[in-house]
């Protein structure tokens, strides 16, 4: 073989290294670049997740909280009013208390034994406080016992005793007190 053959068959050699160093070096850059856009697109597409579940997460601890407080802000009106409700009841029985001290209360027992009457079927037999026994015994009521604990008011029984009707400040309060506390609310 020739020099200039070696030559030439050295040349070819080198020449066919370069286009395949030259194909291999273009087919890394190729596969480099696809490598590098699906990263930076699984980067993309993680940092979005990512800020919309942090987005949501925050939301919902918003609406959580927001939920709470609004929650606590119910509780602590409810709890005001019920409050004022309940100041309001007591100064209403402090009010039928002075009710009971009253000049006016002779007359309010006088009606009440009536409306007692009228609804047990004539006699009537009544327990009361001790300071109403005298008053009920002159409007010709029999006091049956003269130491109930109440207010005012009184309860009478009917004379056969199947009928009893409780008039005493407490139970007229008692079922009235729901209208009592809507009309408290209503003005408040």
């Amino acid at each position: 073989m020739t020099q200039v053959a070696a030559e030439s068959l050295l040349k070819e050699v080198e020449d066919k290294r370069k286009k395949t160093i030259a194909s291999l070096e273009s087919e890394y850059s190729a596969k480099k670049a696809e490598v590098t856009n699906r990263a930076a697109e699984q980067k993309t597409y993680i940092s979005e997740s990512s800020r919309k579940e942090a987005d949501s997460l925050a939301q919902r601890e918003r609406i959580r909280i927001s939920g709470a407080a609004k929650l606590q802000s119910k509780k602590t009106l409810f709890d005001a009013t019920e409050q004022m409700l309940e100041n309001n009841i007591a100064a209403l029985k402090q009010s039928l208390a002075d009710i009971a001290g009253s000049k006016e209360y002779q007359g309010l027992l006088s009606k009440m034994a009536a409306y007692a009457s009228k609804r047990l079927g004539g006699n009537i037999s009544v327990a009361c406080r001790t300071s109403d026994a005298a008053a009920l015994k002159k409007l010709g009521v029999k006091v049956t016992s003269s130491n109930l604990e109440t207010v005012g008011g009184f309860k009478a029984t009917s004379t056969d005793g199947t009928l009893e009707l409780d008039l005493t400040f407490e139970e007229l309060l008692r079922n009235r007190e729901d209208d009592a506390r809507a009309f408290i609310l209503a003005r408040e």
